[in-house]
């Protein structure tokens, strides 16, 4: 039985993950409960950045409190999990920030080259613009900070102390492409892929940089310009304030149809640029430390 449970480093990486998830699992029944019986929280469109803060918020806390609740059972600190503290709106952060801008940038720009996309003009002035900009600005960061933590920290870092950091990162990156397919409507294998594939380039980054801070920082500015900016669609729906009135035609394969650029196969290019890039940029592992 001991055998079953330990190793030599202690219990064996099986176990605390599902000691981990059971709490992030709770933590997620036990606001569920409490939080409609403290706010009065109405019903939002799924696309609207008030109810995208308020979603990613509560996930991040559940990750926080789970990861804080798992270093301390295992005696380390966040960053052995990649979480980036002192530095999380470091250099690195703002690096990630540009990869996100210019990726979605170039993604676009190529759907438009063919004659998917063009700009009618703007769908926001004045006091509108500025408002939803920055609520798009907060939400974004969350769901960087968020999604980061929940699938490239501690569930990166403990899966592959069993077997391996890439093996451990393609498994993850398999389901996180999983989740999008499964859960959100209109869905078809160019999104899956897309998805799983530009998460192994963020757990890529993490191996290569030791932290997620680029990583927080390419998600936030990535779905930001996808979302906002260059205002796609996603599951069907444009964003709630969306920055411009845009018209996307041709076939699906180029423009992504319901499910917005980042289902267009011109993504893939896109990807494949940016491993090539990133792998002759930085070349030395520095994580797990």
């Amino acid at each position: 039985m001991r055998k079953l449970l330990f190793n030599f480093r202690g219990l064996r990486a099986g176990w605390r993950l599902l000691i981990f998830v059971g709490i992030f699992v709770g933590l997620g029944f036990l606001a569920d409960w409490i939080l409609p019986k403290i706010f009065s929280l109405k019903q939002r469109p799924s696309l609207d950045p008030v109810g995208t803060i308020s979603d990613e918020l509560q996930g991040l806390i559940q990750v926080l409190v789970a990861t804080w609740i798992m270093a301390r059972i295992e005696r380390r600190q966040f960053l052995d999990y990649g979480i980036p503290v002192r530095n999380a709106f470091g250099r690195e952060f703002w690096v990630g920030i540009a990869w996100g801008v210019a990726s979605t940038s170039l993604l676009v720009g190529l759907i438009a080259a063919f004659g998917g996309y063009r700009i009618l003009g703007l769908a926001l002035h004045g006091g509108a613009l500025w408002y939803f900009a920055s609520l798009w600005i907060i939400a974004n960061l969350l769901i960087g900070f968020s999604e980061e933590l929940q699938f490239r920290a501690y569930l990166l870092a403990t899966l592959a102390e069993g077997i391996g950091f890439w093996a451990a990162a393609i498994l993850l990156s398999i389901g996180f492409g999983a989740l999008h397919y499964f859960l959100k409507p209109h869905e078809c294998w160019e999104d899956f892929a897309s998805t799983g594939l530009l998460s192994l380039f963020v757990c890529l980054t993490l191996r290569r940089r030791g932290s997620l801070a680029f990583a927080i920082g390419f998600h936030a500015a990535f779905d930001l310009a996808n979302l906002f900016v260059w205002s796609g669609q996603n599951g069907g729906e444009y964003a709630v304030g969306h920055l411009l009135e845009t018209r996307w035609q041709g076939p699906q394969w180029l423009t992504g149809g319901l499910l917005g650029p980042e289902a267009s196969r011109m993504v893939f290019v896109v990807i494949v640029l940016m491993f090539w890039i990133f792998h002759r940029r930085y070349q030395n592992k520095k994580f797990p430390r």
